[in-house]
């Protein structure tokens, strides 16, 4: 399909609300990654698709177009492999959980292949976190199998791995608002996954992204909505989650005190700059940081752990969670990550 002849009528008939066809998303989306779309254009489309209901064969046609060129790394014979992260877009800037509780998970046995991203809306992505902690990026996907065979954990940064996708950023951060791109990079990471954790920014996208993870061929998933916004389990209110264990779908509501947890207060998770965030990072892995903050990184860890078939409930994955950071097994594990070179 040629997009530049047919782009306006494409696009007219989106905007009356009949949606893109799983041919025109995909000339779409090469068009935008080729650069044969003008920036206007290219911003014309990432609202488009607000426009219209996604659906599972959209969002994977998007997959598709963007993994072209970058073959996904399934000949490895690691037993699981599992990622955890959000889509981002909850306008809270909460500090580096996702990340943090990563590390934690690989502390307690649990390969993980973190696949990050430079943050487009906050001061402060996983990407530019890890980046601070000197650790060294998994240029390939060999590498990035011989650190998890070394350490449980790789650092897989997105623009390493598509950086076809590059140019896309500054038009993303100018529209300042979260993009289709935002829903489909957690689903794009280059390492065959077994399990994944992923926060959304709204509660509607659940099903949609569950589904998209069973048609991936995750054995476990869990994607997350917090009721107060979060993109992640939140120790802050209830949390809306839909489960994936063995080609079944579950809808359930995790409230705090269902592990006795006690409900915190959102400001008291809130991040700052790069420096800060990271400091914040270490302090959880000493067990030292704020009480919120250690909550909300367990009950994160606990549900990657859940995910990486490393327990069989919340609960459980919970007091492995503790024992991970409380026996410094996390910290020696982000040392010798650290240390590789």
């Amino acid at each position: 399909m040629i997009i530049d002849k047919n782009f306006s009528p494409i696009m007219e008939q989106v905007f009356a609300g009949r949606g893109f066809s799983k041919d025109e998303t995909s000339a779409l989306v090469h068009s935008m990654i080729d650069g044969t779309l003008s920036d206007m254009r290219v911003a014309a489309v990432l609202t488009g698709f607000r426009f219209i209901t996604l659906t599972e064969e959209i969002v994977i046609a998007i997959l598709n177009a963007i993994r072209e060129k970058n073959p996904i790394f399934d000949s490895h014979d690691l037993e699981s492999v599992v990622d955890c992260g959000g889509t981002g877009g909850d306008h809270t800037s909460t500090v580096n959980i996702s990340t943090t509780a990563a590390i934690v998970a690989a502390g307690a046995g649990a390969n993980i292949a973190k696949f990050a991203g430079k943050s487009i809306s906050s001061k402060s992505g996983s990407s530019d976190v890890l980046k601070t902690l000197d650790l060294t990026p998994a240029t390939t996907l060999k590498v990035a199998y011989e650190n998890i065979k070394k350490f449980n954990i790789a650092f897989l940064p997105s623009n390493i791995y598509f950086p076809n996708l590059k140019h896309l950023a500054h038009i993303r951060k100018t529209l300042g608002f979260k993009t289709i791109i935002d829903l489909v990079y957690p689903l794009a990471n280059p390492m065959k996954l077994t399990g994944q954790l992923v926060g959304v920014y709204s509660k509607d996208s659940l099903p949609l992204m569950i589904n998209c993870l069973k048609n991936l061929g995750r054995k476990r998933a869990i994607v997350a909505h917090g009721e107060d916004g979060l993109d992640e389990i939140s120790v802050c209110s209830a949390t809306y989650i839909a489960k994936l264990e063995n080609g079944k779908i579950t809808h359930e509501v995790l409230k705090p005190s269902e592990f006795g947890i006690k409900t915190h207060k959102i400001k008291d998770l809130i991040g700052k700059d790069i420096e800060y965030n990271t400091k914040i990072l270490l302090d959880v892995l000493k067990n030292d940081a704020h009480p919120a903050i250690m909550d909300a990184v367990i009950i994160n860890t606990a549900a990657i752990l859940w995910c990486a078939e490393k327990c069989d409930t919340i609960s459980e994955g919970i007091e492995i969670a503790k024992h991970s950071i409380s026996s410094a097994s996390a910290l020696a594990t982000l040392e010798k990550w650290k240390n590789q070179k």
